[in-house]
C-alpha cells in the first residue's frame, strides 16, 4: 500500500476528477471518492475488472509505457458507462522503491457532445455554402478562385468547377482588367467592399453585371491572403433580396443560440448587440441593462486591457484567441478567450468591433489541477529516501533529488542543467550505463 496516504488523502479527495493508483500487477491500491462514485469500490481488484468490467487488459491500456517512464494523456471512451474521459497517467516511485501508476479520469462526455454539435454546425454551413442562391467564393490575392459554390458556376455558365478554378480572374473574368486592380485597392484599404457593381464575362463571353460584397482574408500576421464574399446577379436582385432576408433570420437565430458569447460593439465602448450566451456568461438577465454598461470599466477587470485589444485589432485587423479577464455582473471574474475584428465604414474608418468570447473557466481549472498533480509527484520525488536522478538522451542531468545529493555528494544546484551524468560515473561505467538505458530491456 502507499505510504503516507493519510497525508495525501485530503489533497486527492478535493479533486472532482476520478483518481486511482495501481501497482505493476495492475492491482488498484488507492481510489479517491470521485473515482469510487464513478466506477464503484475497487481497491484490491485488477484495474481492468474495475474500469471495463473485463478479465483482460482494457483495449486502450498503455500501462507498460507508463511503467517504463512515460506520461500519457489521451481521450478514452468507456462503453460500459457510455462516457468519454480525458485520461492522464503518470508513473512515480513509492517510498518503498516500487513504481506505481497514477491515473486521472476527467469526464468530458458533455464537451464531446458539444463538439459533435459544432461539427454538425460546420456541416450546416457547408450545405449553406453549396445551396445558397447567390454566388459565394474564396479567391487568392494573385487572381485564382480557391473555391466557389454551384450558384456561381450557374451564374457564369460553367459546368465544371475545376475549369472555373483555373481561370485567370483578372483577364478572363473581368471585362476591364483594370477594374480588378481598383477592387483590390479598395478592399485592402478598407478591409471590405459592399455592393460594389462590376461587369464580368460569362464563359461564353457574354457580359453579366454583378454586385460584389467581399472582405479581405488575412494570415495571423495581418498579411493579405485573398478575398471572400458573395456575388449577386443584378437581374435577380428582387428575388435575392427576399432570400437574403430569410438568410438574415437564419443568422439571427444562429447568433442567439450558438454556445459561444457573440458581440458587436461601438468603438466608444458600448455593446450594440450581444447574444444570450454572452449575457448568461456574464450574469445579466436584462439585455438592455447589458447594452448600457461601460465596456472598459464595467466589463474588463483591467480597463487598460480594452485599449490594448483595440490597438491590436486596428493594427492587425483582428485578434485571435487572446486570453483576458472579464467581470460578471456580481463582480466575480471570468477568464475568456477573445477573438474579434474591427468593423469599418465605407471610408475605411473603424466604427466598432465584433467577435466571440469563449468561457475558459474549465480549462483554467484543469490547468490548475494538472499543476497540483505535477507538484504532488514532484513532492514524492523530492521526499523519496532513494536517490532519484533523470537525464535526457545525451546524459544531461534534469532531476536530482535530496537523496541523490546525500548518496552521491553533489548538490542539485551544481548538476541540474550543468553537468552530464558521465561525470558522475567512471568512464567505462558511464558508457555502460548509457548503453543499458538505451536498450528496450532496461527501459
Amino acid at each position: 500500500m502507499i505510504n503516507n496516504i493519510t497525508m495525501l488523502t485530503a489533497i486527492l479527495e478535493a479533486f472532482d476528477d476520478g483518481i486511482y493508483v495501481m501497482n505493476q500487477d495492475l492491482v488498484v491500491e488507492y481510489m479517491n471518492s470521485a473515482m469510487i462514485a464513478e466506477f464503484g469500490e475497487g481497491i484490491g481488484r485488477k484495474c481492468h475488472e474495475l474500469i471495463n468490467q473485463s478479465d483482460e487488459k482494457c483495449p486502450w491500456c498503455q500501462s507498460d509505457a507508463i511503467f517504463a517512464g512515460k506520461k500519457i494523456s489521451r481521450e478514452v471512451y468507456i462503453p460500459q458507462l457510455d462516457k468519454t474521459f480525458y485520461l492522464t497517467e503518470i508513473p512515480f516511485e513509492n517510498e518503498d522503491g516500487n513504481i506505481l501508476k497514477l491515473s486521472v479520469y476527467r469526464d468530458i462526455t458533455e464537451r464531446k457532445k458539444r463538439e459533435e454539435m459544432l461539427r454538425a454546425s460546420e456541416q450546416y454551413y457547408t450545405n449553406l455554402f453549396e445551396h445558397v442562391a447567390c454566388g459565394v467564393y474564396i479567391s487568392s490575392k494573385e487572381g485564382k478562385f480557391l473555391t466557389v459554390n454551384q450558384a456561381l458556376l450557374d451564374m457564369l455558365g460553367y459546368e465544371n468547377k475545376n475549369e472555373l478554378l483555373n481561370i485567370d480572374i483578372t483577364h478572363e473574368l473581368y471585362r476591364r482588367p483594370e477594374d480588378r486592380r481598383k477592387f483590390q485597392e479598395m478592399i485592402e484599404r478598407d478591409g471590405r467592399v459592399i455592393d460594389y457593381q462590376i461587369d464580368w464575362n460569362r464563359k461564353d463571353g457574354s457580359p453579366i453585371t454583378v454586385q460584389l460584397t467581399s472582405h479581405v482574408r488575412y494570415d495571423l500576421s495581418g498579411n493579405v491572403l485573398g478575398y471572400e464574399g458573395i456575388i449577386v446577379d443584378q437581374s435577380q436582385k428582387i428575388q435575392m433580396e427576399k432570400r437574403l432576408r430569410a438568410s438574415e433570420e437564419d443568422f439571427t437565430s444562429l447568433f442567439e443560440h450558438i454556445g459561444t458569447g457573440v458581440f458587436i460593439s461601438s468603438k466608444k465602448g458600448k455593446f450594440l448587440n450581444a447574444n444570450q450566451t454572452l449575457l448568461d456568461m456574464l450574469g445579466y438577465e436584462d439585455k438592455d441593462e447589458f447594452l448600457n454598461i461601460d465596456i472598459a470599466n464595467d466589463l474588463y477587470v483591467r480597463p487598460e486591457d480594452r485599449k490594448i485589444l483595440q490597438e491590436m485589432m486596428e493594427r492587425n485587423g483582428r485578434v485571435i484567441d487572446h486570453e483576458i479577464e472579464f467581470k460578471r455582473k456580481d463582480g466575480s471574474t471570468l477568464p475568456v478567450l477573445f477573438t474579434g475584428h474591427a468593423r469599418y465604414d465605407h471610408q475605411g474608418n473603424v466604427i466598432g468591433y465584433e467577435g466571440l468570447n469563449l468561457d475558459i473557466t474549465q480549462r483554467k481549472l484543469m490547468e490548475r489541477q494538472l499543476k497540483e498533480a505535477h507538484d504532488f509527484i514532484n513532492k514524492i520525488i523530492q521526499s523519496s529516501p532513494n536517490a532519484i536522478t533523470a537525464t535526457d538522451m545525451k546524459g544531461n542531468i534534469l532531476i536530482w533529488n535530496p537523496a541523490a545529493e546525500e548518496t552521491i555528494g553533489y548538490k542539485a544546484a551544481d548538476v541540474i542543467g550543468k553537468m552530464n551524468i558521465q561525470k558522475i560515473y567512471p568512464d567505462e561505467i558511464a558508457r555502460k550505463v548509457m548503453q543499458m538505458l538505451r536498450k528496450p530491456e532496461h527501459g
